[in-house]
């Protein structure tokens, strides 16, 4: 049985394109930065009255500014018994614009960091652009076709870049996205709350020397994540969802190891496991874990979701 939530049937949920329309507009924008500026998170009340929001924006008329405001109210703006406050909507629209994810596109030259690559050991190097850090080895070819030496790529807004040396945006780019990664091994879409559902293929003609020409991959399995509602997708190698598991967390404990997910310590670690195919139809895979002669090993079912553990 389904559970309906308050948005199914009701008028006041917007459709893409009614909020487009209600965002394009400068008036109403400068409405949304204006209550934005006057928000304090340690403040029960901050709400705006209508004469000091008025002000704040800058309008002419109050009339034509009043309409304005009545269009965003409702869905972007709550109106309360003190006035004018950010709802929930307008507080994502507002810290999307601050974070720069719909206003900047800075970027970072390649950069060597403090990291070596788990492959050949060679130098690690970071490049930022259209919104992704890119963790690749200067020495050999890496993980992924398409893109010299490529260890991963993880987007990290611009405001990640601020005030940080290439060290820094590492390891930002990793705590952010990772953690953005543990809600979508739970099927949580990160991006707007939706069903994430997982693929697993398993390469048939794979060959483990390098990258390989069939897949365009070093990994014999690959997850691929998809939002139904707002498409959101994510591909990853088959042993990051196994990263986020319990027991594997349990087993490196017992080697006296402390296993974090979202650091460079515990990608590099991952790159290291290996892997082995239970079936390819339908697609199922162990990931096998190695420490101090002992193993763990992971199997993974046709979505990506590890469904079992064994020696």
């Amino acid at each position: 049985m389904g559970v309906t939530s308050d948005d199914e049937g009701d008028e006041s949920a917007l459709a893409p394109d009614a909020a487009f329309e209600l965002l394009a507009d400068e008036t109403r924008m400068g409405i949304l930065r204006a209550l934005w500026g006057e928000y304090d998170p340690r403040d029960p009340d901050s709400a705006v009255s209508f004469r000091r929001l008025f002000d704040l924006v800058g309008a002419d008329d109050t009339g034509n500014f009043n309409y304005h405001l009545g269009r965003l109210t409702g869905h972007f703006v709550r109106r309360t018994d003190a006035g004018y406050e950010l709802a929930a909507p307008g507080f994502r629209v507002v810290r999307a614009v601050v974070a720069g994810s719909v206003t900047g596109d800075p970027s970072v030259p390649e950069t060597p960091v403090d990291a070596t690559c788990a492959r050949c050991g060679g130098q690690v190097a970071i490049i930022h652009e259209d919104g992704t850090t890119w963790a690749r080895c200067t020495d050999c070819e890496g993980y992924w076709s398409g893109r010299e030496g490529a260890i991963f790529g993880f987007g990290l807004p611009p405001r990640g870049l601020r005030d940080r040396d290439a060290d820094a945006v590492l390891d930002a780019t990793i705590t952010y996205s990772i953690h953005r990664f543990a809600a979508v091994c739970r099927g949580v879409c990160p991006e707007c709350g939706g069903s994430v559902e997982g693929a697993l293929d398993v390469c048939t003609d794979h060959d483990a020397g390098g990258v390989c020409d069939a897949c365009g991959s070093a990994f014999r399995g690959v997850v691929t994540f998809d939002c139904g509602a707002c498409k959101f997708d994510w591909r990853s190698p088959a042993y990051a969802p196994v990263s986020h598991h319990p027991a594997l967390a349990a087993f490196y404990d017992d080697h006296g190891t402390e296993h974090v997910p979202a650091t460079w310590a515990a990608v590099r670690r991952g790159l290291r496991w290996s892997e082995q195919v239970h079936s390819t139809e339908p697609p199922s895979l162990w990931v096998v874990v190695s420490e101090s002669g002992d193993r763990r090993r992971f199997r993974l079912d046709a979505t990506g979701t590890v469904v079992a553990v064994t020696d």
